[in-house]
């Protein structure tokens, strides 16, 4: 009989030292089930505050990238249309990657703030980016207040140069007509007048005139026709074939100036000196047979 009880004893022992055992482990299964949660929430912070951070970090360098294109590209009228609008969508294209920054790191502030977890570290890297965030935005900004300036300087470079483009364009007309006139003139100076004819034809174009029987001839005195007359350069005509036997200079010019030359038995005249020789005279009237 005391041995069934002291069995009885020890089984009861038993049993209360197994529930005893089994509550202790449901506790401790609990506590690291909300262990492991809580890991679980804090790595998945974590890595969304790291790879939103990366992605900052990421567009600020492609910022300071495009900014250091943009501000190589030379200031005049070189910079071509293409490369002007290349400029200006990659000026928007800045201006949205700090907004997509600036919206990213107000998100992950406002995050840190209402976690229930203390990442000092993560608070220094993102006190860390907006800082950088902050001076990429003034580069920016003031390479768009230089890009404007740049805009005035060509388009002021523009309007000069198109005033100066006209101004050429008078100044070449100017010169042009002033070369024309001088052209003229200069060949109105060196332009001289010759005739050669029987003693009937020249009378008869009132070129050679007489008052009487016995009157001296009279050259060029009245309306003779000019017409009558061939234009020559001064300067060029050096030989004047005459296609005669006979050749009589009525006109007045430096004997010294000029010869009368016979080729092929006509009478050629050759002026040697013709400065001298259209000196007093720009009419030549010559009387041939």
């Amino acid at each position: 009989m005391k041995t069934t009880i002291f069995s009885l004893a020890i089984m009861l022992a038993l049993l209360t030292s197994c529930g005893k055992q089994s509550s202790d482990y449901k506790a401790l299964k609990l506590q690291n089930d909300s262990l492991l949660q809580v890991k679980n929430q804090m790595e998945t912070e974590v890595d969304d505050y790291f790879s939103a951070m990366n992605q900052i970090q990421e567009n600020i360098e492609k910022i300071k990238g495009t900014e250091h294109v943009i501000s190589l590209q030379p200031a005049g009228k070189e910079l071509s249309d293409d490369k002007r609008k290349q400029i200006k969508e990659d000026m928007a294209y800045l201006a949205e990657l700090l907004q997509t920054n600036k919206d990213e790191l107000a998100r992950l502030k406002t995050k840190l703030k209402s976690s229930s977890f203390k990442f000092t570290q993560l608070e220094r890297n993102i006190a860390r980016l907006t800082k950088s965030l902050e001076e990429e935005t003034t580069r920016v900004n003031e390479l768009q207040v230089q890009l404007g300036e740049k805009d005035i300087v060509i388009g002021k470079l523009g309007t000069t140069v198109s005033k100066q483009g006209k101004d050429l364009e008078v100044l070449a007309t100017d010169v042009k007509a002033k070369e024309t006139k001088i052209s003229e003139q200069d060949a109105t100076i060196h332009t001289a007048w010759y005739v050669f004819g029987t003693k009937k034809e020249l009378k008869e174009q009132k070129i050679v005139t007489s008052d009487g029987l016995f009157s001296a001839k009279k050259i060029l005195q009245r309306d003779f026709n000019k017409n009558y007359f061939v234009r020559i350069d001064a300067r060029q005509t050096k030989s004047i074939p005459l296609y005669s036997t006979r050749a009589k200079i009525l006109t007045t010019h430096p004997k010294s100036s000029y010869t009368l030359e016979k080729v092929n038995n006509n009478f050629v005249l050759q002026i040697v000196n013709p400065a001298e020789f259209w000196s007093v005279s720009k009419y030549l009237v010559i009387e041939v047979d």
